[in-house]
């Protein structure tokens, strides 16, 4: 497999994962939640191994703000006025995702941001 096939395939994952994280938090299912974690965060290592943060950073535009909400959170150190950007759009909507937009944004200005 090519390195650019495989980077897609990574971003296809973490962006599926992101959806079931979603999916997860909506119906209170925090251990799922907390599995889907996992994932995101082994997807994003290894997209990051493999050179993909270009195309990484493209979900930061994804149609679906839960996926470009997240994608923000993780590439925040890599591009963040791209990513505040977002984050400040999504930060906009009703429900949790808002919510959570906005508590990224807090902590992001706030210096809490964790270390990368």
């Amino acid at each position: 497999m090519q390195q650019q096939e495989k980077v897609a395939k990574l971003v296809s994952w973490f962006v599926k994962a992101t959806l079931r994280h979603a999916a997860a938090l909506e119906a209170l299912q925090e251990e799922e939640a907390a599995e889907q974690v996992k994932d995101l965060n082994r997807f994003y290592l290894a997209i990051r191994r493999e050179d993909g943060v270009e195309q990484f950073l493209a979900l930061v535009e994804h149609e679906e703000p839960v996926v470009a909400g997240m994608a923000a959170v993780y590439a925040m150190r890599l591009a963040p006025q791209r990513c505040t950007a977002t984050l400040i759009r999504i930060a906009k909507l009703p429900g949790l995702i808002g919510f959570r937009a906005q508590a990224a944004l807090d902590r992001w200005e706030s210096g809490e941001w964790p270390k990368e």
